[in-house]
């Protein structure tokens, strides 16, 4: 493992995505490839913060320096390469894996005009809003400032309930409003439709009269009228 100076203000390092990047040492991070002069094999350094600079800022020498510092070769420049290569397609794969698993990119792949599109989307809402609800939780148990877990809290919230909203509108558009005056004429040319194909089909007349009636007293009562308006609801 590479000594570092813990007085020095920065150290360039490549990280595990191959980005070169100036980290302060207690900022290093296990994946990161410390970067080397190439006359010294030092640790390149910076002992300055970033900022405007009144004199050069970046060391080649480091107090632990030692005639046996590791001097960078081409094959170790190819495997911290190789390793941010790898990094690279691992993240690649996990993005791919969540998309796969998204229900709701799933829905609106299979059918962008189902109805699931709109509960997925409800559903995604309403986990985080529970997610921001113990993030804020952790924080009030911290003694970490809240407001700002709060308000964003607040607006996913308003999400979910202008979505619950766009839903019972769309179900409303769906389904037929029984009471209209152009549901009866319709209801009523169905039943004349009916009765001339009892006609055709020379049932006698008192029994189409009987199953006209018990017909008439099914569609009054007020539980037909629940279950018809339920299963329209229901699609």
């Amino acid at each position: 493992m590479t000594l570092i100076d813990p007085n020095v203000a920065r150290v360039k390092v490549i990280d595990e995505l191959g980005k070169i990047v100036w980290r302060k040492p207690d900022e290093l991070k296990p994946t990161d490839q410390v970067m080397f002069h190439p006359t010294t094999g030092l640790p390149i350094t910076m002992n300055n913060e970033p900022g405007r600079k009144t004199k050069s800022s970046t060391s080649t020498n480091s107090p632990s320096s030692n005639s046996s510092a590791p001097v960078p070769t081409i094959q170790q420049a190819q495997i911290a390469m190789s390793s941010a290569q790898l990094n690279i397609a691992n993240q690649q794969l996990n993005k791919l894996n969540t998309l796969m698993l998204d229900k709701i990119l799933g829905n609106v792949m299979t059918n962008i005009e189902s109805g699931d599109v709109l509960n997925s989307v409800i559903e995604g809402l309403a986990e985080e809003s529970a997610s921001l609800k113990f993030e804020r939780s952790e924080a009030e148990r911290k003694g970490e400032n809240t407001s700002q877990l709060s308000i964003r809290r607040v607006n996913a919230l308003k999400a979910v309930g202008d979505a619950w909203i766009k839903k019972k509108e769309m179900l409303s558009n769906q389904t037929i409003d029984m009471d209209s005056k152009s549901f009866r004429i319709l209801f009523g040319y169905i039943s004349e439709t009916f009765r001339r194909a009892c006609d055709e089909a020379k049932v006698r007349p008192e029994m189409t009269e009987s199953i006209f009636a018990n017909f008439g007293k099914m569609i009054d009562a007020e539980e037909w009228m629940k279950e018809a308006k339920g299963r329209m609801e229901k699609g």
